[in-house]
């Protein structure tokens, strides 16, 4: 499937798998992260709570325990648990009670000075039976028979002073308020809720705003809230506290702050992934058309080029295919060049004999004619321009003969300085017909070898001179030079003319390509033949100010070259 992608769609794939996937499921964890920092904070708070409760409970505890304990240890209290036998039945201290004088005054007075709080107390010996309960009187008003508040029971060892001994118990039912005293526990989450709880009972000691039952669950659902509570399990009083607090109101904030924080993050991915559509489909789109350049070229439309994108990779790559395209088109031009010499050789070897033959024919009339007219002073001058014409002709023929035959090169070495002296004693005529001096190296004792066919290398110099002749002024010179350069012995030719615009100098060597009204355009291509069949290379420089250099590069003999010459320059001679 992904191969039917078009590269743009497979980054942004790669784009919203790597980073708005990654970010999406960042705002998620960032969501579930707040609702756990939530839970963790109120659980904390919770305990906190609880441990908050507890120690005011404990030091609220030791207050009327030892209010109590006082009780157990006044003198008449450990009298009468001393002299107890066996079972008492007990009275009862109260408005209105008939036996409230069988209670010591002592006994009564230490009650009262407990306070409010304290509601009954009742006093049993060692086997548990009840010598004497004290209750508070009845409130005023209050319905007779009406329920009390639950309260804790507790129970206190009284022992015997002297001896430490138990001696009996001191049992009462505590208020659960008097041991809280308003604790401040809401301070510590928004709608927190103590409890407590009788361990033996299970009764709840608090009044609730609901079902006491529900906080037996660490967490639970009320109201359509969620809930956490905590508890703690005290000893000392026996007492289970309980604390619990809604969840909502105080996780609110965080998720409040991570659907912020996610809004954010969906707002950044989608920033990133159309910031990356948008950069992606300009670097695709510089893609697209060097595909389609590709294309065109593949097609055979060689003309079509890259715009330039810059220098990055993409248009470092559209520069390298406009090179290629470029460098292609160069390839098949030369390519068209070779079949455009091969179809001349074959047209030049078709037609040479019979048009050779012609012209000698010509020829001969006219020197027959020339011995024979009668003295016209005009007839020479005619005379002389039609040989001339039959000797361009026949130049013609030579070259197009020479262009079909030099595709191969003979075995052997011949020495290039005798070839250049050849080439230089053929083409002096021109230069004594035009006035213009040729400076070229003198045969010296150090030949120049180099592999190939001396015909062949006699004619490429010999086209290099007359071309170099005819581009001359009258007085001007041609210096040629030979100098050795790395297994290479190159040729230079410099001649002192106006120069080849810049244009067209990429033309020259292409067949029936001249610069010259009078030129056959096949000079300059047989050089380039001839010179890449010895496997060497020809370039050309030009410039109005400086004329025209044309350098043959050919490889030097292999005895040559081993032998290490260092590069010269053949002092030279004036031709």
């Amino acid at each position: 499937m992904l191969r039917t992608l078009s590269l743009r769609n497979r980054i942004l794939l790669i784009v919203l798998a790597g980073a708005v996937l990654p970010l999406g499921l960042t705002g998620y964890w960032l969501t579930r992260t707040s609702l756990r920092s939530g839970e963790e904070l109120l659980n904390a708070r919770l305990e906190e709570a609880i441990e908050a409760a507890a120690q005011g409970v404990r030091q609220a505890w030791i207050r009327r325990r030892s209010d109590l304990l006082s009780l157990g240890d006044l003198q008449v209290v450990q009298d009468g648990l001393a002299a107890a036998a066996g079972a008492r039945s007990g009275s009862i201290i109260g408005e209105g009670s008939s036996r409230e004088e069988a209670i010591p005054e002592a006994l009564a007075s230490g009650f009262r000075t407990l306070g409010s709080w304290a509601r009954r107390v009742t006093v049993l010996d060692a086997a548990d039976h009840i010598l004497w309960t004290l209750q508070a009187p009845t409130r005023e008003g209050a319905a007779s028979g009406q329920s009390l508040a639950p309260a804790l029971t507790v129970r206190l060892e009284i022992y015997d002073l002297p001896s430490g001994q138990r001696i009996g118990t001191l049992a009462t039912d505590l208020p659960m308020t008097v041991l809280l005293e308003e604790p401040n526990v809401a301070a510590y989450a928004a709608g927190t809720v103590l409890a407590a709880f009788d361990p033996g009972s299970g009764a709840s000691l608090l009044p609730l705003p609901f079902d006491p039952a529900v906080l037996a669950d660490h967490r639970f659902v009320l109201g359509g809230d969620d809930w956490l509570s905590s508890r703690i399990e005290l000893v000392e009083p026996p007492v289970t506290l309980v604390t619990a607090a809604p969840l909502t109101s105080l996780v609110e904030p965080f998720e409040r702050a991570a659907r912020r924080g996610l809004l954010a993050l969906i707002a950044v991915a989608t920033l990133a992934f159309a910031l990356t559509a948008t950069l992606t489909g300009r670097v695709t789109r510089s893609l697209s058309d060097l595909t389609a350049a590709a294309e065109a070229v593949a097609g055979g439309d060689l003309d079509r080029r890259v715009e330039d994108v810059g220098d990055d990779e993409v248009g470092r790559m559209g520069k390298a295919f406009n090179t290629m395209t470029e460098s292609l088109r160069r390839t098949l031009r030369e390519l068209a060049d070779r079949k455009a010499l091969a179809a001349v050789g074959e047209f030049a070897a078709s037609l040479s004999h019979e048009i050779r033959n012609a012209l000698t024919s010509i020829r001969v009339d006219l020197q027959l004619l020339e011995e024979g007219i009668p003295e016209d002073p005009g007839a020479p001058e005619i005379q002389r321009r039609a040989l001339q014409k039959v000797t361009l002709l026949n130049r013609t023929v030579d070259d197009a003969l020479s262009l079909a035959r030099r595709g191969r090169v003979g075995e052997g070495t011949v020495d290039l300085l005798a070839v250049l002296r050849l080439s230089a004693e053929a083409a002096a005529p021109e230069y004594r017909e035009r006035g213009v001096k040729l400076l070229i190296p003198v045969h010296g004792s150090v030949p120049e070898e180099v592999p190939g066919d001396q015909g062949a290398l006699e004619q490429l110099f010999l086209n290099l001179l007359l071309n170099a002749a005819q581009a001359q002024d009258v007085g001007g010179s041609v210096n040629v030079t030979v100098r050795t350069e790395g297994g290479f012995t190159v040729v230079s030719i410099r001649d002192e003319g106006k120069g080849i615009p810049k244009d067209l100098q990429d033309r020259v060597f292409e067949p029936f390509f001249s610069t010259r009204p009078d030129g056959t355009g096949l000079g300059l291509a047989i050089v380039r033949q001839i010179t890449q069949a010895h496997g060497g290379r020809v370039s050309l420089r030009s410039s109005p100010s400086e004329g025209t250099t044309v350098e043959v590069r050919l490889p030097l003999a292999a005895s040559e070259t081993d032998a290490g010459q260092p590069p010269v320059d053949r002092y030279n001679g004036t031709l």
